[in-house]
């Protein structure tokens, strides 16, 4: 992605890792895809976060940028954003878009453990 479209991505991992079943990664991995070309297409950045947090109950992915956010103009969802919500709903989650603190766009996916954790064996 940073060789593609010169956004350089930081990327921050926490907590203790548990297994994420195949399908259910691939869910996780389209809304990132999804959302980092939002940012990419949209923001105006050269800079965005990406955090994926392991809760006890949980798993969050988060995509952050300070770029120009959603305006009311823009407040139809495109397909993407459809998709994105979609994908959240096959997980049992659910998918929110904030403004951080500083502007710009805060996406979080939140998918409960038990719907996603792969049983290893």
């Amino acid at each position: 992605m940073e060789k593609q479209t010169g956004i350089g991505i930081s990327y921050e991992k926490s907590g203790s890792a548990f297994p994420i079943n195949g399908s259910a990664s691939i869910h996780i991995y389209r809304v990132l895809q999804e959302a980092l070309n939002n940012v990419a297409r949209h923001a105006g950045v050269n800079r965005a976060w990406v955090r994926l947090r392991f809760l006890a109950d949980s798993a969050e992915l988060e995509v952050e940028d300070q770029g120009k956010g959603f305006t009311k103009e823009a407040a139809s969802p495109g397909i993407g954003l459809v998709e994105m919500r979609e994908r959240a709903q096959l997980l049992g989650g659910r998918l929110e878009f904030t403004t951080p603190p500083g502007g710009g766009t805060r996406v979080r996916l939140s998918v409960p453990r038990k719907k996603v954790e792969a049983h290893v064996e």
